[in-house]
Parts: structure tokens; sequence; C-alpha cells
């Protein structure tokens, strides 16, 4: 009788782990049919900007030429670097604040957000003569200076952004994303085309874009303004986003700062012929960017960690699947595209090889993101900052190293292995209850395999044949892209990673 009851006992508890494993699965397999639905529309309308800015790269190269080009790609570097200083961390800190506790107090940091771009701003633009001829440049003028103008808009745009995909405003976001990108993009053009193809010209363009898309934003997200009785609120918003400065500016160094050191070893239309290869092999690191935006108010609304684990291990293997024909397809069509985006004074034909290795550097980037979206979740923005400040110190010394030893292709690996780096550093500073399970065998080996394709893609010779293949290799990539995409968008393939 006594061995009877035990056995119904755990019969009892067997039936209530499986209860609670397929509650759990359905829960992990709902937040990531979100992660693919409605979520993608923002992630789709957002890639479709971009990819309409990135568009007018070809007229770009051909308007400014090589050395304004260059000088373009530097002052854009700087007003990242500034943006991300003058942001504060305040982008995440909103969508944070408003997972947890609503729309007001998300305001109020929006309205801090905006006094402290314009303090830094202000800050950037006195201390410029000191700081620009440190980096290269001929004097604090012309583009430089408006590059810091542009960063400070571009940092309150961004926070305004934030909270409009927290509020689910797909119309509202939709604007103001356009405004700072494809009619920032078009007006730089314009001006250029009309008025003078100098650098300065051209980022005007982009300031007046910006101002247009910070002014919009702030009509649709009315900042509060804050006071002595909000200093928790601040205290734990600034605890938790200053943080992110050195860990966004520490990404900027892994992404750009080869820039600086490719323009003071080989010189600006070095920078230029870099950037463009950069630019088309970064694509998708971009989307990724743009998913981890649109996906962060998601992930901070998990507050269960073993399903915010999961969850993030789930959607991380979808992306590795989407990533493999994405990346073979780009890399077997960089060679036909790069001929197109810039001019023969590029020698475009040379840069096949280096930005198939940009490529590449997609998968770190990726494993990193998932990481430190599961990190953020749990507070630990200091983790993710040491992380990327070591990665940013590895990558300088790498850059100092390879540069003079494989010119412009050691950049692209200097970044490559920066990223693997800081995938491995997060990865050891994520154990215990809530550490993002593992990818599967047959993933890893998928993305392993896509990886040294794309590499021996590199390394194919450009003729007439060969870019004949290689555009109907394309063409059977976009449809395996087009399946997989499918099959997510089907619900389909998605599911809970296994503990």
């Amino acid at each position: 009788m006594e061995t009877g009851g035990r056995t119904m006992a755990r019969g009892v508890a067997a039936s209530r782990d499986d209860d609670t494993s397929a509650g759990h699965r359905s829960e992990v397999d709902a937040e990531v049919r979100g992660l693919f639905g409605r979520d993608s529309l923002f992630t789709l309308l957002w890639a479709l900007q971009l990819v309409l800015a990135a568009g007018l790269t070809p007229l770009n190269t051909r308007v400014l030429g090589p050395n304004e080009y260059g000088r373009v790609t530097a002052a854009i570097a700087v007003m990242q670097v500034l943006m991300i200083a003058a942001g504060l961390g305040m982008q995440a800190a909103a969508q944070r604040q408003y997972a947890k506790e609503g729309r007001a107090g998300a305001q109020r940091l929006l309205m801090f957000s905006l006094v402290a771009s314009a303090v830094v701003t202000g800050l950037a633009d006195l201390t410029g003569p000191l700081w620009s001829s440190a980096l290269g440049f001929d004097g604090y003028h012309g583009a430089v200076r408006l590059a810091v103008v542009w960063a400070g808009l571009a940092a309150v745009t961004s926070a305004a952004l934030g909270l409009l995909r927290s509020e689910d405003r797909l119309v509202a976001f939709l604007v103001v994303s356009l405004l700072q990108s494809v009619v920032a993009e078009a007006l730089a053009v314009g001006l250029a085309l009309t008025v003078s193809p100098r650098a300065a010209i051209f980022v005007s363009g982009q300031v007046l874009g910006q101002v247009l898309a910070a002014g919009i934003g702030l009509l649709l997200i009315p900042p509060l303004w804050f006071g002595p009785r909000h200093r928790v609120m601040l205290g734990g918003a600034l605890a938790f986003g200053l943080p992110l400065v050195p860990a966004a500016l520490s990404q900027f160094v892994l992404g750009a700062s080869d820039r600086f050191l490719i323009q003071h070893h080989l010189g600006p239309a070095a920078v230029a012929r870099y950037g463009v290869a950069y630019n088309l092999g970064s694509m998708p690191m971009i989307l990724l960017d743009v998913l981890d935006n649109i996906w962060l108010p998601r992930i901070f609304g998990l507050t269960d960690g073993r399903v915010r684990a999961s969850v993030v291990a789930a959607s991380r293997d979808a992306l590795y699947r989407l990533l493999a024909p994405m990346m073979l397809g780009l890399a077997l069509g960089l060679p036909i595209v790069l001929l197109v985006w810039a001019p023969s004074s590029f020698r475009p034909q040379e840069l096949a090889l280096l930005g198939c290795v940009v490529v590449v550097s997609a998968v770190p980037y990726a494993a990193g993101l998932s990481l430190t979206r599961s990190l953020l979740a749990q507070g630990r923005s200091r983790m993710v900052a040491a992380a990327a400040l070591l990665a940013a110190l590895a990558n300088v010394g790498l850059n100092l190293l390879l540069i003079p030893l494989l010119d412009l292709l050691g950049a692209a690996v200097a970044t490559f292995l920066a990223f693997g780096l800081m995938q491995v550093v997060l990865l050891l500073e994520s154990p215990g209850s809530a550490a993002v399970p593992r990818p599967p065998v047959r993933v890893a080996t998928l993305v392993v395999a896509s990886s040294v394709l794309v590499l021996l893609v590199g390394l194919l010779p450009s003729t007439l044949p060969f870019l004949l293949a290689r555009g109907i290799a394309v063409l059977a990539c976009l449809v395996w892209f087009g399946l997989v995409g499918a099959g997510l968008a089907g619900r389909r393939g998605v599911r809970a990673s296994r503990r």
C-alpha cells in the first residue's frame, strides 16, 4: 500500500513537471512568435529605410569622390561617438522604465536625455579644436563641426524612437525613422549636387534631416520635466544607463575606430575604399542592430528568467538560420554590387575578400547581441560594458598590428577577432539559472559551414563567367532565405531551446 502511494506520488509529480514544461514551452513559443510577428513589421520598415538610404551610396561616391567621401566617413564616425556619449544610455533606460512603471517616468527620462544631449554637445563644440587635430582632421570646421550638432540631435531622436517602439506606435516610428534616414540622406545628396560636392555641404543635409526627425519625435512623445522628487528614478536610470555609454563606445571602437587608424596609416582615400566595402559587408550586422533595438522592449517585459533565457536562445537560433543564406548571398553578390557602388578609382575589384570577412563577423556579433539582451534584462549593464571594453582594446591592438601587415584586410580581420572575443567574455559572464542555452548542434554546424563558404567565395575571381555564376547563386540564396523566413512567419521551426 505504501509502495503504491509512493508510485502514485511520483506519477503526480511527473505529471506536474510535464505540465510545467509544456506551459514553459507554450509561453516561450508565444513570445518568439511575437518577435517574428508584430515586431518584424518594425524591423522590416526600418530595414527598408536603411536599404533605401544605402542605395544612394553609388551616387555619393561619384558626386563626392574618394577624398571628400573619406572626410564624410570620418565625420560620421565622430557623430556616432558623440551620439553615444550624449545619449547616456537613456534609450535603453527609458524602455526599461516604461516596461517597469509606464509612460510618465519614461517621458521624464526623455527630458533628461534632451538636457544631457545639449550639455554634451556644447562641451564637445567648445573643446573641438583640441580633439579634432588629434583625430587627424585639418581643423575644427566644416564637416566635423556639423557632425557634433548632428550627434546631439541624433541622441534625442534615438530616445524618442525607443519610446515609440515601447508604445508599439508603428506609423509614428516609421515617420521619425524615415526622416532621420532616407530623407536626411536625400537632402545630403541633393545639396551636394546643387550647391557643392564638399563634405561639409553633404553633412549639412544630414543635420537638416535630423532636425526634422528630432522635432517630430518630441512632438509625438512630449517630454515631462523632472525634479527632486524623481531623484530615485533618475538615479536608477543613470546606474543602468551610464555603463552602456562605455559599452556602446567600445562597440563603436569595434566597428568604426579602424577608420581613424586607416586614415593615420593609409590616408583618407583608403578610408573611403574601406568604408564602401565595410558598409556593404556589415549589412547583416546593421540588421541585427535593428532587431536588437526592436526586440529589447519585449525582452525587458519578461520577468521569468527561465522563459527569458529560452526566448533569447530560440530567437538567436532562428536568426542563425536566416543568417546562413543572407551571408552567403551577400558574399556572392559583393563583386557585382561593388562595381556599381564605387567608381573605378576605388579599385572595387580588390575589395571582395575584405567585404566577406566583414560579412562573417555577423556570426559572433549575433551571439554577442543575444547574450547582451539577456544581461541587460537582468540589469547587468556593467557586465556588458566590461566585455565590450575588453574587446575594443583588443580591436585597437589588433588593428595596429594587422593594418601594416595586411593593409585594409587587416582591419577587417581585427574586427572579426574582436567580436569573437566579446562573445566569449559575455558567455563567461552569463552563468546561472538565467543563462542562455547553447545552440543545437545542427544550427552550430550550419553557421560554421556557411561562414567557411563565405570566406571561400571571397577568394573566387571576378571575371565575367564567375560574375554570371555568382548572380545565379545569389538567386538561389534568396529562395533559401525566403523559405526559412516563410517557415518562421508560418510559426514553424521556432521552438524553445531545450535546457
